[in-house]
């Protein structure tokens, strides 16, 4: 749609014109209300204005087969400007059920996988964006497109140059793998259940945020075949979770907790499930410490090997860039020290974990600060009590 500043803001004016000619005051009204004229003309959000827009011209049924025609060759064109219009417009064009009824879905679904190779980053989201709408426009099309679809998005997934195209490639799995169960999935499951938990602790929100609720909708898929392999996983991660309880981010911490919650019973604590369920399960604010203190309890006196994990993987949290993490961090491994049975538990290395807390003692964070101090001061009386 033009291929600088100004030509673009005056294809957007013209194309403004001709549907206030053509279209209604309503169709009007929610385009402006949408800031979808705006979106277009800048550089940096265009491809969103065109999905706002392609999405308020489906519900008024004004994209003809003769549109569609005119745009399909945008998407193969040198001219990069020209591939992100057209790709964003197709992007939104699978979320209806057209492209299905007009027999273009596949030779469609084609385009798309040529683009999510792209050398512009912008139509590689796109070209994601796309493959994952087509749940919306063709959900019964899903699983006959399984591997396909699986093969692109987790490819997505290992975009080192854009964290955009990740993000979306996220959005995209967490719709396809609802319409699918665990057989459909095959050896994706190992590829994608590894590649996101590397995103745990992601410096990107949104990032963390969809790596929890993907590594949730696994959960809830997992049935047989990936039972053991899910379990594994869960045990690598759940310190992770544990501690993202008190994430920087309040929207990522409520989808971790809900992760945290479907995860659980993959450690095989059964007899602590009911407490979990207490913790997790309701509406009522979470209490991390309480939570923590009462695993720490239970670990000591059912699973010593469980409780180490929590202890080594904890350390290393020490040393995370959020404070409000390294604080839980320490409070932690304050209370695994406290719940810790010294002479049948050789793991706890006091020295080594008191060398630690003085380094958090010197944290830029008062908060840190005054955690590190507080559990220093505990573990040092109760040395002088035990002499």
């Amino acid at each position: 749609m033009g291929s600088g500043p100004r030509p673009r803001a005056f294809s957007v004016q013209a194309l403004e014109s001709v549907l206030f000619k053509v279209g209604n005051a309503r169709l009007m009204r929610e385009l402006r209300e949408q800031r979808t004229w705006i979106l277009l003309e800048n550089p940096q959000t265009h491809h969103e204005g065109v999905c706002l827009l392609v999405s308020v011209l489906l519900r008024s049924e004004l994209v003809t087969l003769e549109i569609i025609q005119n745009l399909l060759p945008w998407v193969n064109s040198p001219t990069e400007n020209y591939r992100v219009t057209g790709t964003a417009f197709l992007a939104q064009l699978m979320s209806d059920p057209m492209l299905r009824e007009k027999k273009f879905l596949k030779s469609v679904l084609h385009i798309l996988e040529e683009r999510s190779q792209d050398r512009n980053s912008i139509v590689r989201q796109m070209a994601v964006r796309g493959l994952g709408n087509i749940v919306d426009g063709a959900p019964e099309k899903v699983k006959k497109h399984k591997k396909f679809l699986l093969d692109i998005l987790i490819g997505a997934l290992h975009d080192i140059f854009s964290s955009e195209v990740i993000g979306e490639s996220m959005k995209a799995l967490a719709k396809v793998l609802k319409e699918l169960k665990e057989k459909d999935i095959g050896s994706s499951f190992r590829v994608l259940t590894q590649q996101i938990r590397t995103c745990f602790d992601d410096e990107d929100d949104a990032l963390r945020s969809m790596a929890f609720v993907l590594f949730g909708i696994l959960a809830q898929l997992t049935k047989k075949k990936w039972k053991a392999y899910f379990s594994e996983q869960v045990r690598k991660s759940w310190v992770t979770l544990l501690l993202h309880l008190q994430d920087p981010n309040p929207q990522v911490s409520m989808k971790c907790r809900a992760t945290f919650h479907l995860c659980f019973p993959f450690l095989g604590l059964k007899r602590f499930q009911h407490a979990i369920n207490k913790h997790l399960g309701g509406t009522d604010e979470l209490k991390p410490t309480e939570l923590q203190e009462d695993i720490c309890r239970h670990l000591a006196k059912e699973n010593a090997e469980l409780l180490e994990n929590l202890y080594k993987t904890t350390l290393t949290y020490f040393y995370s860039s959020w404070e409000g993490i390294r604080a839980a961090a320490a409070k932690l491994a304050g209370f695994i020290r406290e719940h810790t049975d010294m002479q049948r538990m050789k793991w706890l290395d006091l020295e080594y974990l008191l060398m630690s807390l003085r380094v958090l003692e010197k944290d830029p964070s008062s908060t840190v600060q005054l955690v590190a101090t507080e559990i220093i001061s505990d573990i040092c009386s109760g040395r002088v009590l035990e002499e």
